[in-house]
């Protein structure tokens, strides 16, 4: 999924699904759900054209941290399987992915890339074993999740040890409580940061959003 905006896309340009993302922000999860399930036929169609370009930078994360091809990756709020095809571009075969749209996870199975896919709500505990992840990405979701600092330690014990959790947030969302449940996850021994980027781009064709809205891409190795 794709984080929410705080304005409306055109129109003409994309879907109405897609024109509607502000109005989720504070979504419940059911709401979150059927807001998805209606957008997954056309999210696909509507992200290149709002130039979205995150699936391919956390791929390429994977590979700048070395994850092996062969090992399993937590494609964490996978959506539609965007981050999981370009994952199999570069590669990797063995891809577990979880959302909260089925209809989402309808369009990713279609794709053909993931091992796995499974109905989720990130703010319960995630329903798998222990160290069972060379790494987890989570791009675009975190403005949904309300737990977190549950979260995040959640990712750091499905991880092995060694292993990276990786997730973006927007700018703007990157406050002081963001900051807390991240010092706190380092705090307790979970994990320790290996990357913080500058600012880039988020959705730089939106109409309201241009150069005004960035994301920071973060990655951290599970202790």
């Amino acid at each position: 999924m794709v984080d929410a905006s705080t304005g409306d896309a055109p129109r003409h340009d994309v879907s109405d699904s897609a024109s509607d993302l502000s109005s989720m922000t504070n979504a419940t999860p059911e709401a979150l759900a059927a807001y998805y399930d209606k957008w997954a036929g056309s999210y696909d169609a509507d992200l290149p054209k709002m130039g979205y370009d995150a699936p391919i930078r956390a791929a390429q994360i994977m590979r700048d941290h070395d994850i092996a091809l062969d090992a399993p990756i937590l494609d964490a709020g996978c959506g539609t399987g965007l981050t999981g095809l370009e994952l199999a571009r570069l590669g990797y075969r063995d891809i577990t992915g979880i959302d909260i749209s089925l209809e989402c996870l309808q369009e990713a199975e279609a794709k053909g890339v993931y091992r796995h896919l499974k109905k989720r709500n990130m703010n319960k505990p995630l329903a798998f074993g222990d160290n069972g992840f060379a790494a987890v990405q989570c791009i675009g979701t975190l403005t949904y999740v309300t737990e977190k600092r549950k979260l995040f330690a959640e990712f750091c014990r499905v991880v092995k040890r060694g292993g990276i959790v990786s997730f973006t947030q927007r700018a703007d969302l990157y406050d002081n409580a963001f900051i807390k449940a991240i010092s706190a996850t380092s705090r307790a021994g979970l994990w320790e940061q290996v990357s913080h980027s500058d600012p880039m781009p988020y959705l730089p064709n939106h109409k309201d959003f241009g150069d005004e809205k960035h994301i920071f891409y973060d990655v951290y190795r599970v202790k």
